[in-house]
């Protein structure tokens, strides 16, 4: 019986990658707002705000879906999400210079929620086959989404300056998720209630805590303002990493290559990370992540400040790499301290901290448009960052009790 249950939980997992790798898309919001400044004359502030929306959406999609879950199934939210993806980018594909209410329904509201749907449906049920090398099945599942910037954003973008122009790549990333979904809904398979033998036995074998419970402890809460700041970090970069390039001074040209590169940073943080948690703890993993966080924002810095492009490259994919650090241990944290039973519903109430973390791209962008540089925005994230530091301390010590 072992040996037909690796295969299975292999193909669980491949599944799980192929589906995050067209959601993911989410991520690449700094490439596919590209023609809009020159089109429509939107700011930096005005698209900053839809990737909060679409930010936000996602955390409720994600929470509204666990619900769906539990009363249906993970392969209905799925399908559902898939849905609201395809719909929202038909509708983004009529946006108007005069209809930017209309990108925020449709990228910032629909895509969101769809992505949010599926994304914890599927994440939910890849870690239920996973209880013994949850980091590990997490950092595998969570890179398909991370480099989705680099696959899909860059494919994107050649299409966009193609014949085919950006109306119709829309619709043609629109029926491509929705078509991945559909098939991938397949494998969206519940675990068997028994848990594995050996090593898997042992790791599920703590106090499971009801959404309710875990809400009550501090050291939930103290986990959930961690990931609020640590993901306003990397909200708030990501969401303008084509526009602090050229700020940098790189070339215009390669800023695509830069923004996919980051992409390709984050799928290896979310891998690199789950393996750091299982060797290491989730309190060693998170204080390494918060120092990758306060050097990239020294490397930005210095960048802005005349330090030229290279600096800027290596900031941009350092905060790639340690802001994909952070889904990977919100969700392997979540389980390891709070049991993986009612894992869905606890996962979807940790992740609705990316909904105050979303507002990082809009502050940013704000502080841009504002003073017309990002310099400050940099000053203020090493302050978070710091604050980080003595949140993962205090953390450290509330885990400790539970």
């Amino acid at each position: 019986m072992a040996e037909r249950k690796l295969p299975a939980r292999a193909a669980i997992l491949a599944a799980g990658c192929i589906m995050f790798l067209f959601t993911g898309t989410i991520y690449a919001w700094s490439i596919l707002s590209s023609p809009f400044p020159a089109e429509f004359g939107w700011t930096s502030a005005q698209l900053g705000l839809n990737f909060t929306i679409v930010m936000s959406c996602f955390c409720i999609g994600g929470l509204s879906g666990s619900f769906v879950t539990r009363r249906l199934s993970a392969r209905v939210t799925v399908l559902i999400g898939a849905a609201m993806c395809f719909l929202g980018y038909f509708l983004c594909s009529r946006v108007t210079a005069h209809s930017l209410w209309l990108l925020y329904l449709s990228y910032g509201g629909l895509i969101g929620l769809g992505v949010g749907f599926s994304y914890n449906a599927v994440l939910g049920t890849v870690m239920g086959w996973f209880p013994d090398k949850k980091g590990f099945a997490s950092g595998v599942l969570l890179m398909g989404f991370g480099c989705s910037t680099l696959i899909m954003g860059n494919l994107a973008d050649r299409l966009f300056r193609s014949a085919m122009g950006w109306r119709t790549t829309y619709l043609l990333l629109g029926a491509a998720t929705l078509v991945v979904l559909l098939i991938g809904s397949r494998w969206v398979i519940a675990a068997p209630p028994a848990a594995p033998s050996g090593e898997g036995a042992a790791a599920v074998a703590r106090r499971e805590y009801t959404t309710g419970q875990m809400v009550r402890t501090a050291a939930f809460w103290l986990l959930f303002f961690v990931i609020v700041c640590s993901n306003m970090i990397g909200t708030g970069v990501i969401g303008h990493s084509r526009y602090i390039a050229v700020e940098a001074g790189v070339a215009t040209g390669v800023t695509a290559l830069v923004v996919g590169l980051q992409s390709v940073c984050n799928g290896i943080g979310r891998l690199a990370f789950g393996a750091l948690f299982d060797k290491k703890g989730n309190t060693f993993a998170m204080l390494a992540d918060v120092a990758c966080f306060i050097a990239s924002c020294l490397l930005l810095l210095l960048s802005l400040r005349g330090g030229g492009a290279v600096p800027a490259v290596a900031g941009l994919l350092l905060i790639g790499f340690s802001y994909g650090g952070m889904p990977t241990m919100t969700s392997t944290v979540t389980a390891d301290c709070f049991g993986t039973r009612n894992y869905g519903t606890n996962f979807s109430i940790a992740n609705m901290s990316m909904l105050p973390a979303s507002f990082g791209a809009t502050i940013v962008g704000a502080i841009q448009t504002g003073s017309g540089t990002y310099v400050t925005a940099f000053l203020v994230f090493l302050g978070v960052a710091a604050l980080v530091v003595l949140l993962d301390a205090a953390f450290y010590a509330a885990a400790k009790k539970i």
